[in-house]
Parts: structure tokens; C-alpha cells; sequence
């Protein structure tokens, strides 16, 4: 491999705690970015060649997909949507959903990954001890997050870290035959921040109606 294992783990750690625990309008296209930027290695010293990029494009067309929807929805006369930033299953100050639980859950996934990674069976990649950790991270990240969401947004990041974690796991199961997979799976990160995008711009439109009113 062109990197080491260790360097390979902590970039993808890196990249799934700012995506726990970012928390605010623009958490969506940073936590996307930073999970997708943060496996990249990961896939590249599986696969090499396009597998990385795939990573990376849907990191960017996730992220500026959020704010082009938003700009656009904010421009459209029909529907009104929600803000993905406020709370909708719990409150802020609630058991699930504040940003030390987010931080405690990332903590937590640290061990389960590390699990996953020695036991989990991949074929002949097994040999190769660790090397599920990174994408087992960012997988076990996004579940957690979804698991403690109160947002929309929480489940879409949970979502998009999800996607990219189960399609590097995929590709190291696989290897460059799997590409495919990591393909659709990482195509889920774009769409639900797209989808976030478009309901925070609804929602802002919605609210600066009763201003434009007023004024």
C-alpha cells in the first residue's frame, strides 16, 4: 500500500468525528466533505485509479449540491419545506441529540470499528489485519448518528457516512471488481444533502415571507 495502515485509520477517523460532531446550518455539506475526503486513501490504496475520485466527487458534489439546492429553492414560488437544523425529534437539551452524545457515540465507534476490522470475514483481505478499520469507522459513525438523530440533517449525515463506509467496504471486499457498488453506495451522500438543501432553502424562504410582510 502507498500509505500505511495506521495513516490510512487516522485520516478516516479525522474525517468521521468532524462529521459527528459538526452541528450547524452548514453541517450537512462539511460533515459530507470531510467523511468523503477522509476514506479517500482508504479507497485508493485498495483499488487505486478512479476509486478515490468517486469518493471525492461525491464529497463535492454533495457539498455544493446542498448549497445550489438551497439557492434555488429559496427561488421557487410552490411548497415550503422544513429547516434540517431544528430539532424535530427531540429537544436541544433532550437525552439524544446534543453534541456530547454525537462526541461520546464517535468515542464508542472507535472500538467497534476496531472489532469489525480483526473479525469481520472479507476473503482473502482478511490476511491483512485492520484494514476494514477506516471504513468501518465512518460506518459505524453514521449509524450512531442516525441512532442519536433529533434532526433531519442528523439522519442525513448519518445517511451519506453510511453510504460512503459501506462502499469502501465493499471495494476492500471486492476489490476494483466491486467498483460498482462504491458507486451507488457513495451516490447516497449527494442526494440526501441535495434533499437538505432543498428543505433548508424552502424553510428560509418560508420564514423571511412573514418579515417581507411586515416590513
Amino acid at each position: 500500500m502507498a500509505a500505511s495502515q495506521p495513516l490510512l485509520s487516522s485520516l478516516a477517523v479525522l474525517g468521521g468525528v468532524i462529521a459527528m460532531v459538526v452541528d450547524s446550518r452548514r453541517a450537512v455539506p462539511i460533515a459530507v466533505l470531510a467523511a468523503a475526503l477522509g476514506l479517500a486513501p482508504s479507497a485508493a490504496s485498495v483499488a487505486g485509479g478512479s476509486a478515490p475520485l468517486v469518493l471525492i466527487g461525491a464529497g463535492v458534489v454533495g457539498a455544493g449540491g446542498a448549497v445550489v439546492a438551497r439557492l434555488l429553492a429559496q427561488q421557487a414560488s410552490w411548497a415550503s419545506g422544513l429547516d434540517p437544523s431544528i430539532p424535530v425529534f427531540a429537544g436541544g437539551s433532550a437525552l439524544f441529540g446534543p453534541r456530547s452524545i454525537r462526541v461520546l457515540a464517535a468515542a464508542l465507534a472507535l472500538p467497534a470499528a476496531s472489532w469489525v476490522s480483526f473479525n469481520a470475514p472479507l476473503g482473502a483481505v482478511t490476511i491483512v489485519r485492520g484494514l476494514l478499520l477506516p471504513a468501518a469507522y465512518v460506518w459505524v459513525c453514521g449509524a450512531f448518528r442516525m441512532i442519536v438523530a433529533r434532526t433531519v440533517a442528523d439522519i442525513v449525515i448519518g445517511a451519506a457516512l453510511a453510504g460512503f463506509g459501506g462502499g469502501v467496504a465493499w471495494l476492500i471486499r471486492g476489490g476494483p471488481d466491486a467498483f460498482g457498488g462504491l458507486v451507488v453506495a457513495c451516490s447516497v451522500a449527494p442526494a440526501a444533502s441535495v434533499l437538505a438543501g432543498w428543505l433548508a432553502g424552502r424553510h428560509a424562504r418560508r420564514s423571511a415571507a412573514p418579515r417581507a410582510e411586515a416590513a
